[in-house]
């Protein structure tokens, strides 16, 4: 009988291998890349909770366990709604890249992190799942790199390495404390420490304040998809992470102090990231600003250590994955049309030239920060509603901090669509013709669809997708609701 957990994976690992032999085809390569995430997705549908019969000749064990460094990987139950929000969102962040340009390492290295993030869902104890989150991270820095881009694009990078190696050895030291615990039941003070150390790893590795450098350097340096594969998928993993230990060990998910350091720890992030992108100039910062705040907006959530504010907190995650796809569509259409850069600047007037790709930036930016009639809303609504009873301030600085940023998209908008192309130190034909003669589409089609034809349709969709679920959010809740169930100790 085959594991589950070898299937999940392998699999990814085995796509990474083909990708990277297609990579000189990027149709191909993006192709192979879509179907073997959707098609993990759906056998994760269709996986029964048992062992099943023979599929294709082989019989597959979901919970069956296999070894890896010395330790267990078991695919278990709680471990179904991170393993298929991170297909779905990874399945959609490839496609981006029939439509706009991405580094050429991004699909392979990204399949890669998928089965390391996998193995770290999977690994038992749970405190070993840091190797596989480094590993990750490694990776990272292969994802977000472009040698053909004059833009440095590793800073961002080689920062997240850096702090996702800081926090190992806290969360290793954890484990040990744990495990002196466990032989000694009356040393409670090993308990308070390894609260203590556990938390100081998970500052790091959840980017809050002051680890928060890495997310506006990968806003704007790399990728517009490579940046939400991280912003996304990468960290969506993290949240996970910790849920799952907040959920196994009862004395650390039923401990007040820890979600009231949650609740502080998301203040400050809402606060930074509202105060911060109110002063940026350029796109992506103003983006990794507002991804900031909004992680603050998840911790808060899921700090009011209730069964409702687990709930809010997986709507935030999925609803981030859906926003910053819809801006990375439009980014990576308006960025070599302007030079490169991503400056307000240097994308004045462009909006004329490309509507389309400056309302997904513009629409995506707000579904981010929660406006109303967006799918961001939502969670937004959700939050407020949640907090105002109980802590009016907080409830009053994350409608402060979206008015922020809000306010700083409306000047990037105003920017865009600015009358006449003044853009700064940009030469605008001859970069339009030479960047769209690249691909073969004609320079006056390419003004207006963007990258390619393809954009229309990733425009249409992803507009479409935002607009329908800021109207119609029920649609969303019960796969929250069997989410949220992943964590029954959470959830009450």
């Amino acid at each position: 009988m085959i594991p589950g957990a070898a299937i999940f994976a392998a699999a990814p690992l085995a796509a990474a291998g083909l990708v990277y032999f297609l990579r000189g085809w990027k149709s191909a390569a993006v192709i192979v890349a879509m179907l073997a995430v959707g098609a993990l997705a759906l056998f994760l549908l269709w996986l029964p909770l048992g062992p099943t019969g023979r599929v294709l000749g082989l019989g597959i064990d979901p919970a069956g366990a296999i070894g890896a460094l010395g330790r267990t990987l078991r695919l278990e139950t709680d471990d179904r709604p991170a393993l298929m929000f991170m297909y779905l969102a990874s399945f959609f962040l490839f496609g981006g890249g029939l439509a706009v340009p991405t580094p050429r390492a991004f699909l392979p290295a990204a399949l890669c992190a998928l089965s390391a993030l996998s193995a770290a869902l999977f690994v038992t104890p749970f405190v070993f799942a840091t190797a596989f989150l480094e590993a990750a991270a490694i990776l990272a820095v292969l994802m977000l790199s472009d040698d053909e881009s004059p833009r440095a694009t590793q800073r961002g990078a080689l920062r997240f390495l850096i702090f996702v190696t800081f926090s190992v050895p806290f969360i290793l030291l954890t484990g040990w404390l744990l495990e002196l615990y466990s032989g000694s039941p009356d040393e409670l003070t090993l308990l308070s420490r390894a609260t203590g150390l556990l938390a100081a790893g998970f500052v790091i590795l959840l980017a809050v304040v002051p680890f928060h450098s890495w997310i506006p350097a990968v806003a704007q340096d790399a990728s517009p998809f490579a940046a939400a594969f991280m912003f996304t998928v990468v960290q969506a993993s993290v949240t996970f992470f910790m849920l799952g230990f907040l959920n196994q060990y009862s004395w650390l998910g039923t401990n007040p102090q820890v979600y009231a350091w949650l609740r502080l720890a998301g203040l400050v992030m809402v606060i930074m990231g509202g105060a911060f992108a109110f002063a940026q100039r350029s796109f992506g910062r103003l983006m990794g600003y507002a991804v900031i705040a909004d992680y603050g907006a998840t911790l808060l959530a899921i700090g009011l250590d209730s069964a409702d504010g687990l709930r809010v907190g997986i709507v935030l995650i999925a609803l981030r994955g859906i926003a910053l796809a819809v801006w990375g569509i439009g980014m990576g259409a308006l960025r070599p049309a302007a030079g490169g850069g991503d400056d307000f600047g240097q994308m004045r007037g462009l909006g004329w030239k490309q509507p389309l790709a400056a309302a997904a930036v513009f629409v995506g930016g707000l579904s981010l920060v929660g406006f109303p009639l967006t799918a961001g809303f939502v969670g937004r609504w959700a939050l407020w509603r949640l907090l105002a009873p109980a802590y009016p301030e907080a409830a009053i600085i994350v409608l402060l901090s979206a008015v922020s940023v809000g306010l700083a998209y409306a000047r990037g908008l105003a920017s865009l669509m600015a009358k006449g192309d003044q853009r700064l130190g940009v030469r605008v034909q001859a970069g339009d013709q030479r960047s769209g003669e690249a691909e073969g589409i004609a320079p006056e089609r390419r003004t207006y669809l963007g990258a390619s034809p393809l954009s229309l349709i990733y425009f249409v969709v992803g507009l479409a997708v935002i607009a329908v679920i800021g109207l119609y959010p029920q649609w969303l809740l019960p796969a929250v609701a069997k989410a949220a169930e992943a964590f029954a100790n959470l959830a009450g």
